[in-house]
């Protein structure tokens, strides 16, 4: 079985899909075949798209980071995955959803080593011309029409049979009488009893996905029924508003149960954090997205006392965190290399790579990033004298303008805090707040909000 055909029997398996599952691996290898430029090409839309970081982590590994469908649509377009959909007949979301789950084996399958290959790989364009199940019909002979000869009763029958029937009454009725024995009465017999068709084994968990996007929600899913499916829909929109969510349930009647449909309406009211992703699969709940680890870990707390028990929670693959370990690992080595006599430039240039991911709404340095300021201490304290540093904080657009320049305020005197404590001249070191001004990014994305919450040094007076 080739590495297409296992993604096939995967999809079928955990979105519920069926035969359509082939379909929508042939559409997806026509998106790649069919791009200009080819896979390459097809790379660079979601490139383009700022999933970079996400695209990164596909080449020549099976094991990378999955879309999630919001991200899909933003690379590829709402009018190719609608095409999709209505072809396939199922909804926008699944297929959106399905898609960022297929691309990253697929795309690590076709790039062996990391190498994004010049032309159509053969086992694309082998599965795109595999010759399709010709389908047979069976021919049935017509057989000539032949007379059939009607042979009716003589015309004199009528005038005996009617004395003889009642010839026959009146001897049953004489036998009766003198027997003086009532007849045997009649048992009626009690039906069989219907037999049901056994009820299916529930062979894949129930599942939903749902991502919050600065308030809009999209979701996708798989469960048995389609009670299950309305009460889903009908608490999503009860809970962010029916203008506020899209995406769509498929309906599998070998889907398990969903031990969280109960308490579903309370679950959802601790997932309207911007940037959180929930991923609710059998009995099992895990958190993550866009967010940092403090609010991740305080949502599943809320989670645990708002749900039933018996319930797994664990955390989604911290992207966010990976990111900002490689960023910070990145930024050290570079502090660690600057040689003697090195510039001003040369320190801001390192320190304007690095991530602080501060909690939602908070100035608290978190740890790893509080380690990093004080290497860059020492860093600081080689700069020529008189020479005064900017600490520039920001944020991305979502809230109240003016809590934003407060919030960027509080940061930006919290990395000055830090510094000074590690030993810098406070004389060095201005902090300026600038709210969501100047983004880096679009504040469309979660991405692109992520990129803009940041804190920038710059030379306001040099030596």
């Amino acid at each position: 079985m080739t590495m297409i055909d296992n993604a096939i029997q995967d999809v079928a398996g955990r979105f519920g899909l069926g035969p359509k599952s082939g379909q929508l691996m042939q559409e997806v290898i026509n998106l790649i075949t069919g791009s200009p430029g080819g896979v390459s090409g097809f790379i660079d839309k979601f490139r383009s798209a700022g999933l970079g970081s996400e695209v990164a982590s596909w080449l020549g590994r099976t094991d990378g980071a999955a879309l999630a469908g919001p991200q899909v649509e933003r690379a590829l377009g709402s009018t190719a995955l609608g095409g999709i959909a209505s072809r396939l007949g199922i909804g926008s979301g699944v297929v959106a959803t399905a898609i960022g789950y297929i691309l990253p084996k697929l795309i690590g399958q076709i790039t062996p080593g990391g190498v994004v290959p010049a032309g159509i790989p053969a086992s694309l364009s082998g599965f795109l011309q595999a010759t399709p199940v010709q389908t047979t019909t069976r021919r049935v002979e017509q057989v000539a029409p032949r007379a059939i000869n009607v042979v009716h009763d003589a015309p004199h029958l009528g005038r005996w049979l009617i004395p003889l029937l009642a010839g026959l009454g009146v001897l049953g009725l004489f036998w009766y009488l003198l027997s003086g024995t009532p007849p045997a009465p009649v048992v009626a017999t009690a039906p069989a009893p219907a037999v049901l068709p056994p009820t299916p084994i529930p062979s894949i968990p129930a599942h939903l996905t749902i991502a919050n996007d600065d308030g809009v929600i999209t979701y996708s899913g798989v469960v048995h029924d389609e009670s299950t499916r309305t009460s889903i829909i009908d608490a999503l929109k009860g809970t962010f508003g029916a203008d506020k969510v899209k995406g769509d349930i498929t309906i599998n009647g070998t889907a398990g149960p969903a031990p969280w449909l109960i308490d579903l309406r309370t679950a959802l009211e601790n997932l309207k954090t911007s940037g959180v992703q929930a991923v609710f699969d059998g009995n099992s709940l895990k958190v993550g997205g866009l967010i940092g680890d403090a609010d991740r870990d305080s949502i599943i707390n809320s989670l645990r006392t708002a749900l039933p028990t018996g319930l797994v929670f664990g955390a989604l693959s911290d992207k966010v965190g990976n990111l900002v370990t490689e960023v910070t690992n990145r930024t050290e080595s570079a502090l660690s290399a600057l040689r003697p006599g090195f510039t001003t430039t040369d320190l801001l240039n390192i320190l304007n790579q690095s991530i602080i991911n501060f909690p939602t709404n908070s100035a608290e340095i978190p740890a790893a990033s509080r380690t990093l300021l004080q290497h860059a201490a020492a860093a600081f304290k080689q700069l020529p004298s008189g020479t005064v540093i900017e600490i520039a904080g920001y944020t991305d657009n979502t809230g109240d303008p003016s809590a934003n320049v407060q919030l960027s305020q509080q940061r930006a005197d919290a990395v000055r805090a830090a510094l000074v404590s590690a030993g810098v001249d406070p004389s060095v070191l201005v902090a300026k707040g600038y709210g969501s001004a100047n983004p880096v990014a679009t504040n469309d994305t979660l991405e692109g909000k992520f990129r803009n919450r940041r804190i920038e040094y710059r030379v306001v007076k040099p030596a």
